[in-house]
């Protein structure tokens, strides 16, 4: 395994991680056992926890950043076969089936998120991290609302966003396809 490939199973390690036992369960020792990877590994590259926190957050970025990328792609397509009204609806449904497929990504989120929010060396990264998770959603909104102001779309992706994160604890049932729809359409 080269290195970059071996960074890349740290850092999936450490959000599967993240997802599963949280930050109090967060060491170097359960990220190698969680990366499948020796002893050792994630502190040779990562030799210290809040550097090592930094690049699992930017890392999170990026997949949360791809996922989102693909997503246009199909709502895009979704738009030019069926129309605006038939594509709402569908993405509503493909946005429903990726928040549930990507538990694990706003589970480590939140974790993240909350670091960040009681460490000043992290402070910027739960603010990355909510903008890579609410963008597919507010791009969704900004195609279908045509040109409602941006605090609006702020506001219903929010309210996705939030809806999403409780259903990730655990705390609230499963968001629907007909939900979100409803949501996109009181707001927008």
């Amino acid at each position: 395994m080269n290195k970059a490939s071996r960074q890349e199973a740290i850092l999936t390690g450490a959000i599967q991680l993240l997802a599963a036992k949280g930050l109090s369960g967060f060491t170097h020792r359960a990220v190698d056992q969680f990366a499948d990877l020796p002893q050792g590994s994630s502190s040779y590259y990562f030799p210290k926890k809040i550097p090592f926190l930094i690049a699992v957050s930017a890392f999170l970025v990026d997949q949360l950043d791809q996922d989102c990328d693909g997503l246009q792609v199909s709502f895009s397509e979704l738009i030019a076969e069926h129309g605006l009204d038939v594509a709402r609806d569908l993405y509503a449904q493909a946005l429903v089936e990726y928040l549930e497929a990507s538990r694990p990504l706003f589970l480590a989120r939140i974790e993240l998120t909350l670091a960040a929010a009681r460490n000043d060396e992290l402070a910027d990264i739960g603010e990355k991290l909510t903008v890579a998770a609410r963008r597919p959603i507010a791009f969704g909104l900004k195609l279908i609302s045509g040109r409602k102001e941006d605090r609006q779309i702020e506001t219903c992706a929010g309210l996705i966003d939030g809806i999403t994160l409780i259903h990730a604890t655990g705390q609230g049932q499963k968001p629907t396809a007909q939900q979100v729809s409803a949501v996109f359409r009181l707001i927008l």
